[in-house]
């Protein structure tokens, strides 16, 4: 897996440009530039930022079955209140039935 286009996926994902995730995690655009071009390092606590700012957990991040899609979803439907979880899941269920 290349973590700079695994970021960079999931940023755009979240229709967000380098300079707004630089901006969240307190660290230059240029330095997220460099991480998605694979053209430097990170550590785990920036890593860990950056999920954290793109509504990501580490092992989600990691997962390679879950597309930048999936895992918007994910975060939006955790994200809701249970009585809006189970309204949006009936009408889910209506979508597979027709």
């Amino acid at each position: 897996m290349n973590i700079g286009i695994r970021i960079q996926e999931l940023r755009k994902a979240n229709h967000m440009t380098a300079r707004t995730l630089a901006e969240k995690i307190n660290i230059s655009p240029s330095f997220i530039s460099a991480i998605e071009n694979d053209t430097t390092k990170l550590s785990l606590k920036t890593l860990t930022h950056i999920c954290e700012a793109l509504g990501v957990s580490l092992s989600d991040f990691f997962n390679p079955k879950l597309s930048p899609t999936d895992q918007k979803l994910i975060t939006v439907i955790m994200s809701l209140p249970e009585q809006k979880k189970y309204e949006l899941l009936q009408f889910l269920t209506g979508l597979e039935e027709k």
